[in-house]
């Protein structure tokens, strides 16, 4: 008689990374000076969408949008964050699982983004064919004209999956 056990480290990997996503904005939010209130108000929301995507393999990045109160879109953009996901990151799935909060603590220095009045919001980009999630709808980034896109390079792994971190400087 033999026994078999087998563990889904794609699973495991797909929820520290979802995780570990959101706790990258939360850091990033409280790190420019807002209040992380309304990120945790909806954390069960976000949660709930970027697991799903990234299970399914739709999630193509995270956005963190910091904006002026009352702007509309596209206008209004005061900083932003992107973390990109690649799904290839490790070919055989057998990557180790971490969060490099050095780079979220570079970004933050080097984005040199003023909070005065300005409020902020998550956004998922997706691949075409997403599953609908609740609680989630479609919206509009705001324009980045007059900014630089700074990479960073990988910020997250779990499994065969990455996560890089930009951030967008204004330009002068």
């Amino acid at each position: 008689m033999s026994t078999r056990v087998t563990v889904s480290t794609s699973t495991h990997a797909t929820t520290y990374v979802a995780d570990k996503l959101l706790y990258g904005v939360k850091r990033l939010v409280r790190g420019v000076g807002l209040p992380v209130t309304e990120l945790m108000g909806d954390w069960a929301v976000l949660e709930k969408g970027i697991a799903r995507w990234l299970a399914t393999g739709h999630l193509t990045g995270l956005v963190l949008e910091i904006y002026a109160e009352g702007s509309s879109v596209p206008s209004g953009l005061v900083g932003r964050f992107d973390f990109g996901i690649d799904y290839g990151y490790v070919a055989d799935g057998g990557g180790d699982l971490w969060f490099d909060t050095a780079a979220v603590a570079f970004a933050l220095k080097k984005a040199g983004v003023s909070v005065t009045r300005c409020t902020y919001r998550v956004i998922a980009t997706t691949a075409a064919g997403r599953p609908d999630v609740e609680g989630w709808s479609s919206t509009t980034l705001r324009s980045t004209a007059g900014f630089t896109q700074q990479p960073l390079g990988t910020a997250i792994t779990g499994g065969s999956l990455g996560a890089d971190l930009s951030y967008f400087r204004r330009t002068a």
